[in-house]
């Protein structure tokens, strides 16, 4: 009852903020112009630059599953991606699609389901401390211009919020970890299954450095791809918003976005970007919202492919949807 509450208010969400964004004829027909008069060829240049991401997403998560003694082949490596890219569509949040690789991934190997789960959670970790180290630099480089406005200064001390309690909590796992203060928790403990299992990634992969290091810095052009998709629509769309101003702008909207409030981010992700390319760059509302628009418009041919590479990728056992849901829950509360 209570997941359904939560689902139907993230789909009523969606709607209004996507009938917020699109009820004026004029700023639909401000869009359909714009689009009209789109540069190709830049629309074009988006589709690799967004893909070199996707690649080194996937070779990070390889590298993190054979630390954990968990060897899959590139082929059915890169299925499996994609195929939780096809759910990261339409599950809550931005990394909803994870939910879907984990469960996939424990069928894969029936004997390292917490191996599994670890993978995720480093995955996850990693990818979140070079969204911390890009957004601290483009905060610091630019603190004065990311104020510009009262909106847009409200949306900076939230990325900021969120990044210190991101930063916290990781220097207490860390703390927690480090002193072996996790194995003297009282069993019932609130999150105390949780803080052991990350405590075990961190053992599990500090034998690792040198593949951790690499994972680490592979991070980056994720990040940074994902950012010159965007900025390749906004080229393609005449925009007039520079590289620098993407990279500074796009962090605060992937933090947030990365919330469970709705599916894929869809309708939040481009009302945020439509605020802050307005207030930091001059760029009309409507035409921020299609910059959001065709940017996400790449990873949604990822998940068709995906949804494709779902009717061709047979794990090892199947499962009707509500089993996957049972058997995973446990893991994917820890990684919300």
């Amino acid at each position: 009852m209570k997941k359904a509450i939560i689902r139907t208010f993230q789909a009523v969400f969606t709607i209004a903020i996507l009938i917020w964004l699109f009820h004026s004829p004029e700023k639909r027909a401000q869009m359909a112009g714009a689009i009209a008069k789109a540069d190709r060829n830049w629309l074009l240049a988006g589709l690799p630059v967004a893909l070199v991401g996707e690649i080194a997403n996937i070779v990070r998560w390889q590298i993190l599953m054979r630390v954990q003694g968990m060897y899959m082949s590139w082929r059915r490596a890169i299925m499996l991606f994609f195929v939780g890219l096809f759910f990261n569509l339409f599950m809550p949040g931005y990394t909803g699609g994870d939910f879907a690789r984990l469960y996939y991934l424990m069928r894969e190997f029936p004997n390292k389901k917490k191996e599994a789960i670890l993978t995720v959670v480093m995955d996850r970790l990693i990818g979140m401390s070079a969204l911390v180290l890009t957004a601290l630099a483009t905060t610091v480089l630019r603190w004065n211009w990311l104020q510009r406005t009262p909106q847009a200064t409200v949306l900076l001390w939230v990325l900021l919020s969120m990044l210190i309690g991101f930063v916290l909590i990781t220097a207490a796992s860390f703390a927690a970890t480090g002193f072996k203060l996790v194995d003297r928790l009282p069993e019932h403990f609130p999150f105390r299954d949780r803080l052991v299992e990350t405590s075990e990634a961190y053992h599990l992969f500090a034998r690792s450095k040198r593949s951790l290091l690499f994972a680490f810095l592979l991070s980056f052009p994720v990040l940074f791809s994902f950012y010159g998709a965007f900025y390749c629509t906004g080229k393609a769309l005449r925009a007039g918003v520079s590289i620098l101003d993407m990279c500074s702008i796009m962090p605060i909207v992937t933090a947030i976005i990365s919330l469970p409030i709705t599916p894929g981010g869809i309708g939040f992700r481009e009302s945020l970007l439509g605020i802050l390319l307005n207030d930091l760059c001059g760029v009309p509302n409507e035409i921020g919202v299609l910059i959001s628009f065709l940017g996400f418009a790449y990873f949604v041919l990822f998940g068709v492919t995906g949804g494709v590479a779902y009717l061709f990728y047979a794990p090892k056992k199947h499962s009707p949807w509500r089993e996957m849901e049972d058997e995973v829950r446990r893991a994917h509360s820890y990684l919300d």
